[in-house]
Formats: structure tokens, C-alpha cells, sequence
């Protein structure tokens, strides 16, 4: 039979015990409740996880760039056509590309979230999968410096705040460096290096001031010929690109692809003093961490054309 010392250790003992656990259902809760993570995308939605995000889908080769620089790339479980950098980005499985996307494979891979592309043709698909209850971050950046915002609300869902903050960081003063070196100009004058930018070579496809392109044009100190249209991507005709003589056309051109044919017939049209440069429009024209790459190079052609 227990003494009675016995049986007042054992309460004693048991009442700390329980207290203790008490203790730590407040504290465990506490912290649950803190990991909620709560960002406003891009279109301003608020996009809330009860945990960072391991199974995740991306729906644009940037985004996918941006996943790979926060250093989750290993979470991505499916993606779209051309969503080809870093190298490892090549291995993920596919559910579309820019205009489609399999909405019920991507049911089946029951994601905690999809990061997707606003521009990008598949809005009807985005709305069925939120109907079902997926979450869904939506991208669109509005400017250059949209992007360092996008990297941060990124990472914030994928439990990679520090990191998306050195990375915005870093990014935003590459953006300010690039800003510093040309005086911009605000208007056409003697001195103002002209662009033309051109898309493709289908079409003469350009871009307005609208376009982060053309913000980048603006931020390396040249004029862009289309800037005041208003439209981002507008379609420009010959004759109006020869009477507003550009100094420098930049043509998107894959580094392993073979020259426009546009490169020597601008040379033609205009005369030698024109400067035909191509870039390459996984560079300039994806909105991640790497556009500024991009920038810089354009930013180069532009100062040597002075």
C-alpha cells in the first residue's frame, strides 16, 4: 500500500506534468499559428499557406528561375514548355505551356500551390483549379522593380523569406547601378540614342514604355521609337520605323539560332550608321532575377552607340 509522502510526490509530480504539457499546447499552438504564412500577389489577392509550400507548380519558365534561385527547385513537381533554366529545370515534368495547361493532371499532382503568369494564356484553367480549392499566386509585375516584390512574396510561401530578401536586395542594386550609369532621356533631341526593338522576325512586333522592355530602354538612356503607344506590344509598320531612324536595333535572337535576316537587311534600309544588335530573349525578356542581364547588355549597346 502507497505511504502517504508517496502519494503527495506522485501528485505533486503528475500536477507539473500536466501543467507542463499545458504549457506546451499554448507554445506549440503559438507556433503553428506563426508559420501561417499571408502574402498580396501581384493582382492584389491575398494568397495565404497554413506552412511553406513543398509541392509546388509553376506556370512560367521565370517563375520557375526564380524557384531555382530561392533554392527550391527539388519542391517544383511540374511546369510548362521552356522552362529550361537552370539545367535541372529540364527534367521536371510538363502540364502545357503558355496557352494551355492539363487541369486535370494537375489535379491528380495535388499541389500546395501554382505560381502562374498573368500575360500567360491560361486564365480560364487558372479559375477551374481555384474553384477546387488549389491555391494560386499570380504573377505581373508592373515594372523592373516589381520583380525584386515578386521574388520576396515568393519566398515567403515557400519558407524562404531570408533568402528572397538577400536575393531582392541584391537585385535591387544591381537595378540602381544600371540606373546610374546613362543620364536618361525624356524626350527625342540631337544627343538621344533611337531604338527599335524588335521581337521576331515574323513580324515587326515591338514594345511600348509599357513593356518592361522598353522600361529597360528608358533606364539605359535611350529613346524608344514606341514608347508613348499604348499598347505594351504593338505592331509597328516599316515605313514608321525608317522615318523615326534608330541608332540601334536590337533583334531577340537565340544564341545558338542562326542570324535574322533582318540584320543585314536593316543595314540596307538605313545605312551603315545603324547598329543591329541581337539579344537573347530568354535574357531580356523573362521577368526574373536574370533580366537584368539583360538590361546590362542592352544598357552597353546603347552607351557604345553614343
Amino acid at each position: 500500500m502507497a505511504q502517504p509522502n508517496q502519494c503527495r510526490c506522485f501528485i505533486r509530480v503528475s500536477l507539473q506534468f500536466f501543467a507542463f504539457l499545458g504549457l506546451c499546447s499554448i507554445t506549440f499552438g503559438e507556433i503553428f499559428a506563426s508559420e501561417r504564412l499571408e502574402v498580396v500577389d501581384d493582382l492584389g489577392n491575398q494568397v495565404m499557406l497554413e506552412s511553406p509550400a513543398v509541392r509546388i507548380v509553376s506556370l512560367a519558365p521565370h517563375l520557375t528561375e526564380i524557384l531555382f534561385e530561392l533554392g527550391v527547385g527539388d519542391n517544383v513537381i511540374a511546369t510548362v514548355s521552356y522552362a529550361d533554366f537552370p539545367e535541372e529545370a529540364k527534367l521536371i515534368p510538363r502540364v502545357g505551356d503558355a496557352f494551355s495547361v492539363n487541369v486535370e493532371q494537375l489535379v491528380a499532382m495535388q499541389p500546395d500551390i501554382i505560381f502562374a503568369w498573368e500575360s500567360g494564356g491560361v486564365n480560364k484553367s487558372l479559375k477551374r483549379l481555384e474553384n477546387l480549392g488549389f491555391t494560386i499566386f499570380r504573377n505581373e509585375a508592373p515594372s523592373l522593380e516589381g520583380i525584386a516584390n515578386t521574388i520576396q512574396e515568393i519566398a515567403v510561401l515557400v519558407g524562404k523569406a531570408k533568402t528572397g530578401q538577400r536575393l531582392s536586395n541584391r537585385y535591387r542594386a544591381k537595378l540602381t547601378r544600371l540606373a546610374q550609369l546613362p543620364a536618361k532621356n525624356d524626350s527625342i533631341d540631337m544627343d538621344a540614342i533611337r531604338v527599335f526593338f524588335q521581337i521576331s522576325d515574323q513580324d515587326l512586333y515591338t514594345v511600348s514604355g509599357q513593356h518592361l522592355i522598353g522600361q529597360a530602354i528608358n533606364l539605359c538612356g535611350g529613346v524608344n521609337l514606341f514608347d508613348s503607344v499604348p499598347i505594351s506590344v504593338p505592331l509597328a509598320n516599316l515605313e514608321s520605323v525608317l522615318r523615326g531612324q534608330p541608332d540601334i536595333i536590337f533583334i531577340t535572337r537565340m544564341p545558338e539560332s542562326p542570324v535574322s535576316p533582318w540584320e543585314g537587311r536593316w543595314s540596307k534600309l538605313i545605312g551603315n550608321n545603324v547598329r543591329v544588335f541581337p539579344i537573347d530573349p530568354n535574357l531580356i525578356s523573362r521577368p526574373s532575377i536574370r533580366m537584368l542581364d539583360g538590361v546590362e547588355l542592352m544598357c552597353g549597346a546603347i552607351r557604345s552607340a553614343r
